[in-house]
């Protein structure tokens, strides 16, 4: 049996590597980065004053009673995760990078295995061994979702994409125990999805702690050997044909005088002094600038089809942010303007 475990371990990785190099050669695709976000996986359980990783919106859920997850509701991702990998329905790795599989005892070990607890009797010098079943996280305790990504960028179209390579539940402060590699789908219309009986979850996510920082961009495809913001910056300046928006709620892009003051503006204040009945004028200039972008705000859909067993994402916008300092050494990562990659 052991002689059949490398060529499938080989077959498993040329098949991960054949579908990643498939996007990277795409011509379309001039720059392409890997990174990995945490994102709560329970809508109704989610709290903006306990975690600010990212927001979350409810989108569809279809609750069902799933005996099988201790009397667990299924409205989170993380029990669907759980019960892909208890059927085994993707494949399972220890790692993002997906590189070292899984296989099904120690799968099983992970999830619900039994573990060995040996303990001395100093008076009998005996060991004793027990077993137990080990309390594991289950989805319950899981309530977030580590997702790795793969976010590219095409230089003439100025849009971006992502495409979803792995997850894993995990709780906050854990290391994920397992990840699932998220099969290819297709591309797909967000209207058509939502109204599909077959889509039983689905939700809009708004990074905020978790946004990627720029810093941490995993690059493995750049044809212009040029730092991404500094490219996406150069070619959106002045092009007004790409729209911009002040926010995610806007309806109307930036009109043209909004727009250039983005990048570069001069304002002045004026201010009348009654003793001397002299006016003075102070001019500011503000400028935002690709090298002060720290990360990328992420507006992102997924969307889970049962009866296919796909996990559908969809990048809604995305939104440089750079850092705002409302007081000295105090600041916030500041919006600098919001791009839609779904127009």
């Amino acid at each position: 049996m052991k002689r059949f475990i490398l060529p499938a371990l080989l077959l498993l990785h040329c098949r991960l590597f054949a579908q990643l190099e498939h996007i990277l050669e795409d011509p379309s695709v001039n720059w392409a980065a890997e990174f990995e976000i945490i994102l709560p996986a329970d809508p109704l359980a989610f709290a903006t004053h306990e975690d600010r990783s990212a927001s979350i919106a409810v989108l569809k859920i279809t609750s069902e009673y799933e005996s099988s997850l201790h009397n667990y509701v299924n409205h989170s991702l993380s029990a669907i995760l759980w019960e892909i990998a208890e059927n085994e329905e993707w494949d399972v790795f220890a790692n993002a990078e997906l590189t070292r599989p899984i296989d099904s005892e120690e799968l099983m070990q992970m999830l619900s295995g039994p573990d060995t607890i040996v303990r001395f009797d100093p008076s009998t010098y005996e060991e004793k061994v027990q077993i137990a079943w080990d309390m594991r996280s289950s989805p319950q305790d899981a309530r977030f979702v580590k997702v790795r990504q793969l976010l590219t960028y095409n230089d003439e179209a100025a849009r971006f994409h992502v495409h979803t390579l792995a997850i894993a539940p995990v709780a906050r402060n854990e290391v994920p125990r397992f990840w699932l590699k998220v099969p290819e789908t297709e591309d797909f219309r967000p209207d058509t999805l939502i109204a599909n009986a077959e889509v039983t979850w689905a939700a809009r996510y708004v990074t905020n702690v978790s946004s990627p920082r720029i810093s941490d961009f995993q690059v493995l495809k750049d044809d212009a050997d040029m730092p991404i913001m500094e490219r996406f910056f150069y070619r959106i300046m002045a092009d007004t044909s790409v729209l911009l928006y002040g926010g995610l709620l806007d309806e109307a892009p930036l009109p043209p005088d909004q727009r250039a003051c983005l990048f570069s503006c001069m304002d002045s204040v004026s201010t009348f002094d009654p003793e001397t009945y002299l006016e003075h004028v102070e001019v500011f200039h503000t400028e935002l600038m690709p090298e002060q972008i720290i990360d990328l705000q992420m507006i992102q859909e997924f969307f889970w089809h049962d009866e296919d067993g796909l996990l559908y994402t969809r990048l809604v916008a995305v939104a440089p942010r750079y850092k705002f300092y409302y007081r000295e050494g105090q600041w916030y990562p500041r919006v600098g303007f919001l791009l839609r990659c779904d127009e």
